[in-house]
Order: C-alpha cells, then structure tokens, then sequence
C-alpha cells in the first residue's frame, strides 16, 4: 500500500482503526490488516459492529449508518470509507 507523502493523518487513522478493532475483538494487532475480515479473521460478533458505531462517533467525531456498517467485510472497507470522510485528526479525541 503506498500512502500519498504527507499524509500522516491517514496512517494516524489506519493506527487508531486498528487500536479500537483490537479493543472490541482482543485480535492480535498484526493480524488486524486491511485485508483481514471483520468476522471470520478478527472475530467481530454483531455486538462488536456496534462497538465500531460508538467508537466511530467517540474517536473521530463520526457516524456511520448501520446499515452501512453491516455491508462493511473487511478492515480495509472501513478504512476506505474512513478515508473517504473528512475527518480531522487533530481535533478528534484519543480513545
């Protein structure tokens, strides 16, 4: 994965996705790579979706649909659409 120069911010988020999932799931951090499914490989129940959705909202001052959440497969889905918001990072609160 080649990530833009300058762009701490998403390596910042990358790193706070991967701290919370480890939280919710007690999954190894290594293994928590954007390819790594959220069920199967991390062992995300459905309560732990929800866990993501206040997390989310806590963290980085989002809210994602749960219903969108539920379409999510992989770690890499959530980053995508992570990245894919306008989230700013110095402003969010660390966990």
């Amino acid at each position: 994965m080649v990530l833009a120069e300058g762009s701490p911010d998403k390596q910042e988020l990358e790193g706070r996705l991967v701290e919370i999932l480890h939280r919710i799931s007690g999954a190894d951090p290594a293994s928590i790579t954007p390819d790594a499914r959220l069920m199967e490989d991390i062992g995300i129940d459905s309560l732990g979706f929800y866990e993501i959705l206040i997390e989310a909202d806590t963290c980085f001052g989002i809210r994602i649909q749960e219903e969108q959440l539920l379409q999510f497969k992989t770690v890499g889905d959530i980053q995508n659409h992570l990245a894919s918001l306008d989230i700013d990072l110095p402003n969010a609160q660390t966990a």
